[in-house]
């Protein structure tokens, strides 16, 4: 009799794996995995790898920059996308950026994308990457070690079982990839919808002199060491450019100057209206990977130099 109780037991187990891996493979995969984002944070935040080029800003960077593809354009060299939501440019990050350099190589970079809202007093806070890096360390251990293993387990809608492809289609779709970087988009795009967004976060949140007399200084001291630094504007679209020139005291002429005098070396952006942003503020995946392509060429020959 117990042997028929453990032979049923083992045969419900196994049922039970199958129908969870069944379900697991034929369920519609979400557009935006829980699982995985919270792994991509913890590893970016958290990891102890060391990088030759380390990139810094905010969301438009970890949107906009595909790591791999710069890799590629710099004959392999180790690449970082370290940007964050409503990222700022101040020691915190600096420090944070020094640390994840690899000291020993001889090709030292660090890639400050000055978007004009890193340049605000609001973005100084560094709430996302604050919120990571106070993350418990037993949390920490779970999301990159363990709930890779949960795939299957990912949160998803029961209605988006029953929708139409087509339907499903809609919203932001995410891709988390190594190196820091999200590929994005948005089904439907509207480029326009970030205006009143940034409109709204400019009101008595603009460019600060003492910000970038900061980005400027640390500038100095990390060329004295010999790592190169470079800056550059992601391109967004024209309007969105508009209206951060209008609103936000962002000045690209006197910025470069400074930053260049500094010995920093500014890449402009060539065919800057030529990426397609689906919210006006952040670059779609193929667009990114062009741009990424870009930039990478630009360091490159920079590096040869």
């Amino acid at each position: 009799m117990k042997n028929e109780y453990l032979n049923r037991f083992f045969l419900m187990v196994f049922l039970a794996t199958v129908l969870v891996y069944l379900i697991g493979t034929i369920r519609p995969q979400p557009i935006s995995s829980v699982i995985q984002k919270e792994k991509f944070w913890a590893d970016k935040t958290h990891s102890d790898g060391k990088y030759n080029i380390i990139f810094s800003g905010d969301s438009r960077l970890y949107r906009g920059i595909d790591t791999k593809t710069v890799s590629e354009a710099v004959s392999g060299l180790k690449v970082l996308n370290f940007g964050y939501s409503s990222g700022g440019h101040n020691p915190l990050i600096f420090k944070e950026v020094y640390d994840r350099l690899d000291k020993n190589a001889e090709i030292k970079v660090v890639a400050l994308v000055l978007t004009p809202y890193s340049l605000t007093p609001k973005a100084q806070e560094n709430s996302h990457f604050s919120q990571e890096k106070k993350r418990d360390e037993k949390e920490v251990f779970k999301r990159r070690y363990i709930n890779p293993f949960l795939d299957f387990f990912d949160p998803i809608k029961p209605m988006d079982i029953l929708e139409p492809k087509s339907n499903r289609a809609r919203g932001y779709h995410e891709r988390f990839r190594k190196g820091g970087w999200v590929e994005s988009r948005k089904v439907p795009s509207d480029p326009k919808s970030g205006l009143k967004v940034y409109q709204k976060d400019f009101e008595g949140n603009i460019v600060e002199r003492e910000i970038l007399e900061g980005i400027y200084h640390q500038t100095l001291e990390w060329r004295k060491q010999g790592i190169k630094v470079f800056g550059f504007r992601i391109p967004t679209t024209q309007d969105m450019e508009a209206l951060e020139n209008d609103l936000s005291g962002y000045d690209e002429a006197q910025i470069r100057m400074a930053f260049e005098k500094a010995g920093g070396e500014w890449i402009a952006i060539s065919d800057k209206y030529g990426y397609t942003s689906y919210d006006g503020s952040h670059l779609e995946g193929k667009s990114a990977k062009r741009f990424s392509a870009f930039i990478g060429s630009e360091i490159q020959s920079r590096l040869d130099n």
